[in-house]
């Protein structure tokens, strides 16, 4: 699979001088080497640079890839083009599904399984994928059950818009029918212009991932981008790497509880829950929802319901703290049927209703998670059986149900707390 580089940004924000933006010193090695060096050695050996200002100096640099172990051609922008319009230079190069990614994106990513995913899926393409602390300047996905993008809402965006923190982490996987949907005169964007056309009309889909990727487009966030990199965070969130989590559950514990969340002007944190999910975010420890949401089994909502929701809390966590979820496994299902309007395939037996342990072990499976090593909050005891089912440990907090189905089940927790917030302070000096 051939590799496309965007290496075509000044650096003006980040004050650089005779240096564009991809060749930015990150530990002591050009940003652009040490994202080329991780894609080699992953295979990606088939390299295209498209460059624009002081193009000569990414050239000078890796000449023709022969002594990286890759073989690397340039295209110049002769003037700006935007992300996508660039492409029209190169299309007859393009005939086969090819890798994207942007040279100015400090990442470790396992780019093999990515691609691997992106070319079963098939569509016009792939996006790789992820919640960040500052959703409201970044371009947003919408996906359904399966994964597909169904709206892309470019930044910037409405101080009232509601959309899940599901980050375009600038690194695709495109059909050559990606192309089509390019202006083929003018400047454009893919975030901006392409992705929402293509989420309209062709296949596109979403992979969601805890992998490192963060642009470093602004001092602040090349600072901090250059620590996490000293601490080993690229590392320790790698895909390779096996690593604990923290589970929760969401009605209850992160939210409260209403006897049934179908609306987004129902969605209240409880308080602390934010800056508590927050202090996981800081130390690398990914945070993945486990929620059982058996109304949708019962006819009562649907997923765009279930969208709007989760579009409501990833809102009021991102703006009371810059808190966010890694990931969100739903269970959908109910077994007992009698529901008006109910869902005939979704009222079955499964493993992955709580107390049931399906949705802890495929996050675990799909993120590498130790599941001996990592962490439940609920506020019910189903949540604590599935946990101890797992093999991971478990708080039962005080806030929501308040462990109220406690005559269904034996199992004991390892802790008990008030709330999201006292069961943080307990884990944390576990993990860190």
């Amino acid at each position: 699979m051939k590799l496309v580089v965007l290496a075509g940004g000044k650096g003006t924000r980040l004050g650089l001088e005779g240096v564009p933006k991809v060749m930015v010193p990150m530990g002591g090695v050009p940003l652009l080497e040490r994202t080329l060096r991780g894609a080699i050695a992953d295979g990606f050996t088939d390299i295209l640079i498209l460059t624009g200002y002081l193009g000569d100096v990414i050239e000078d640099h890796f000449g023709d890839g022969g002594s990286f172990g890759a073989s690397i051609e340039y295209v110049r922008e002769i003037q700006p083009l935007g992300t996508a319009g660039c492409f029209n230079q190169v299309r007859d190069r393009l005939t086969e599904p090819f890798l994207v990614l942007y040279g100015d994106v400090l990442m470790d990513v396992d780019l093999n399984a990515f691609a691997g995913v992106a070319k079963a899926k098939g569509g016009a393409g792939t996006l790789f994928a992820h919640p960040n602390d500052h959703p409201f300047d970044s371009d947003l996905l919408e996906i359904d059950s399966n994964g597909r993008i169904v709206a892309v809402h470019p930044k910037p965006h409405a101080p009232d818009d509601r959309f899940p923190n599901l980050v375009s982490a600038a690194l695709y996987v495109l059909a050559p029918s990606a192309l089509d949907f390019v202006p083929r005169t003018g400047m454009s964007d893919w975030g901006r212009d392409v992705f929402p056309r293509i989420a309209k009309e062709a296949p596109l889909f979403a992979y969601r991932s805890c992998e490192y990727a963060k642009d470093i487009g602004t001092p602040e966030r090349l600072a901090k981008a250059e620590r996490q990199l000293r601490e080993g965070r690229l590392e320790r969130l790698a895909l390779g790497t096996s690593k604990p989590a923290l589970f929760l559950d969401r009605d209850g514990v992160i939210n409260e509880e209403r006897g049934g969340l179908h609306a987004p002007e129902d969605v209240a944190l409880i308080p602390g829950a934010a800056a508590a999910i927050r202090s996981f975010n800081q130390a690398g420890i990914p945070v993945i929802c486990v929620t059982n949401q058996p109304d949708l089994a019962k006819g009562m909502m649907n997923w765009d319901d279930l969208r709007s929701v989760t579009g409501e809390i990833d809102h009021q966590l991102a703006a009371e703290a810059g808190a966010y979820l890694d990931d969100l496994f739903v269970c959908p299902h109910h077994p007992e049927k009698g529901w008006p309007g109910e869902v005939a395939a979704l009222k079955v037996e499964c493993d992955c209703r709580k107390p049931a342990d399906g949705l802890l072990r495929r996050a675990a499976r799909f993120h590498n998670i130790d599941l001996s090593r990592s962490w439940l909050v609920g506020d019910r005891y189903c949540d604590i059986a599935a946990a101890s089912s797992a093999g991971a440990r478990s708080v039962l907090v005080s806030t929501g149900h308040a462990g109220d189905d406690r005559s269904r089940f034996t199992v004991d927790p390892d802790h008990r707390a008030a709330d999201l917030a006292s069961a943080a302070d307990i884990i944390l000096k576990e993990l860190v």
